[in-house]
């Protein structure tokens, strides 16, 4: 055998030995999504994952199953094979490989939901002719225990014309990805998307979107920027690209729809084509918030128990965004106390309102008014615990303060060492001396109902305490919408019925009337055999209802509201 021989099987030995012995779960997934063509039209998205199987020889792959109220999605996903390993099923949501210790793996499947942008369902993944747009945990498999696990992610290659963005791609960006990055990710792609850029503190914004609007893509990133940008100001630790993706939703029978959810580095958008852009003010506090609340504070419950801490998770990301969009000039006083007073109307009118933290817990994701009822609670109770803790420090601290020591207490010992809402107590204790978990059994545990102090705000804003009789529109809201706006549901026994309203109308319009507040009357136009004709009652229901509101100080000039707008948000 020749010297030079002997050299190259050294070589290889060395490097076979080297790759057995480096642990699989150190090399990255590597994702790659493709979008799969019929002609012009969009028939699936393919998603690619490369990764090395675990160093037993044996390794579990998790299909998407459940999340934001959908479930069994992994029925959206077809064709699923794996090079490298024989595959057998563990239930529906996962596969059994078998293969070669450490072994490369390739893992291949469509997504083609063909489904319209549903305002009922807007998390669904949406694979539509001429674009896409999903989220990342519902279209997403991953090798199990792969947590924390590197990643990378690229796009195959798209149509031409088209442009896809998704905020996955921060890790060529210089931003370390995760597998769990990836999953909670937002991907936009089609003929007719945009990207805007924006710089923003720390780093560049991006905004893709698609679909008509009352407002351009310019002014929607705009706005975006402002909103982001204030937020980092506050916390002062990020430096990283953000990415927001704005997926159009199919018009709703009535109204408008908006909603958003929130990625570690984005956020997505989903929105009905008559929403304005203020309405989008407030969500895209709510969302970037959520980076923050509860993120770098503390690790959140579980599966099903997750909601038993939105009383934290939303209710204090809505506290500190109403704080922050009025401290950035974005919300003037006005539209904060009237934002302010929307909420303290609908949590004054919510049938649930004194619900136990368990019927949070066990209806969230089926209704409607439960689903609010933690976002309303938590912010007042912010609220009200913000007014105490500056009483207890005699003016040094304020909630803003808590929530920075949380941050850098869950920097030191890691976000996931700790609930977040028992940093949050503890921390509040420490910095107060006040103990909250009778407030929290109270309030939270046993439902009571929340009522914030009534010099809440100082001279600045007044909140007024009144009780009236309890709102009764007579008929089931919900069902009347899903039915096309047939009225659905309707009471003999109710102001409605009397007034003349009947099972089957059809209702055109509310003309008249404040949804929550008996004291106004209520109108709606209707139709039926015999034409349009008005129904008008006063909604009194059974039982009393205690509502607060705030009244901002009248004759304010422009120095005194600067000034008002520090005191109520804090700076």
């Amino acid at each position: 055998m020749s010297a030079s021989f002997r050299a190259v099987l050294l070589a290889a030995a060395v490097l076979t030995t080297s790759a057995a012995a480096r642990p699989p779960e150190t090399e990255p997934v590597r994702y790659q999504v493709t979008p799969v063509m019929q002609g012009a039209d969009l028939q699936a998205l393919e998603i690619e994952i490369r990764f090395r199987g675990d160093a037993d020889g044996e390794t579990r792959l998790e299909l998407p199953n459940e999340w934001g109220g959908e479930t069994e999605l992994w029925r959206r996903l077809t064709g699923l094979t794996v090079t490298g390993a024989s595959v057998a099923e563990d239930g529906p949501q996962a596969r059994i490989l078998k293969h070669a210790p450490g072994a490369p793996l390739t893992v291949r499947y469509r997504v083609s939901s063909g489904a319209a942008a549903d305002p009922r369902a807007p998390y669904r993944p949406i694979v539509r002719p001429g674009w896409f747009s999903v989220l990342g945990e519902t279209v997403f498999v991953v090798p199990a225990d792969s947590a924390g696990r590197s990643a990378s992610f690229r796009w195959g290659r798209l149509p031409r014309g088209w442009t896809a963005a998704s905020d996955a791609e921060h890790g060529a960006m210089g931003r370390p990805l995760s597998v769990d990055d990836v999953v909670e990710s937002v991907s936009l792609g089609g003929a007719d998307v945009t990207v805007q850029a924006r710089d923003i503190p720390g780093g560049r914004l991006r905004v893709a979107a698609r679909g008509s609007r009352l407002f351009t893509d310019a002014e929607l990133a705009d706005l975006a920027a402002r909103v982001i940008g204030a937020d980092r100001s506050f916390w002062n630790d990020t430096a990283e690209p953000f990415f927001v993706a704005m997926t159009p939703l199919e018009d709703a029978a009535q109204g408008s729809v908006y909603r958003g959810t929130g990625r570690t580095d984005g956020f997505a958008l989903y929105g009905t084509a008559n929403v304005d852009l203020a309405a989008y003010r407030y969500l895209l506090a709510h969302e970037h918030s959520h980076t923050w609340v509860p993120r770098a504070l503390g690790r959140m419950p579980e599966g099903a128990q997750e909601p038993s801490a939105y009383w934290f998770s939303e209710g204090f990301t809505d506290f500190q965004s109403y704080r922050s969009l009025l401290r950035s000039g974005v919300w003037s006083p006005e539209e904060f106390v009237a934002r302010l007073n929307e909420t303290l109307a609908a949590y004054a009118a919510s049938p649930v309102r004194t619900a136990p933290n368990t019927r949070v817990v066990a209806d969230f994701w089926t209704d409607y008014a439960v689903e609010k009822l933690p976002y309303q609670r938590g912010m007042l109770l912010a609220w009200t615990w913000d007014r105490r803790l500056r009483e207890a420090s005699g003016g040094r601290l304020d909630m803003d303060d808590v929530l920075l020591r949380m941050r850098d207490g869950a920097r030191a010992d890691g976000a996931g060492a700790t609930f977040a809402p028992d940093r949050f107590f503890a921390t509040y204790r420490e910095m107060s001396g006040v103990d909250l978990s009778a407030d929290y059994a109270r309030y939270v545990t046993d439902g009571a109902a929340v009522l914030l102090p009534a010099d809440l705000f100082g001279a600045c804003a007044e909140i007024r305490t009144e009780t009236f009789p309890a709102f009764d529109r007579g008929f089931d809201a919900e069902k009347t919408a899903a039915a096309g706006n047939v009225i659905t549901g309707l009471r003999a026994d109710s102001p409605a019925y009397a007034a003349g309203l009947r099972e089957g109308m059809k209702l055109v319009k509310r003309e008249g009337g404040q949804p929550g507040d008996s004291r106004v009357e209520y109108v709606l136009r209707v139709s039926d055999g015999a034409g349009e004709r008005l129904i008008r009652f006063q909604p009194v229901g059974k039982g009393e209802v205690t509502r607060q509101t705030v009244v901002l100080a009248p004759g304010l000039d422009e120095a005194a509201r600067a000034a008002c707008a520090r005191t109520m948000s804090g700076a």
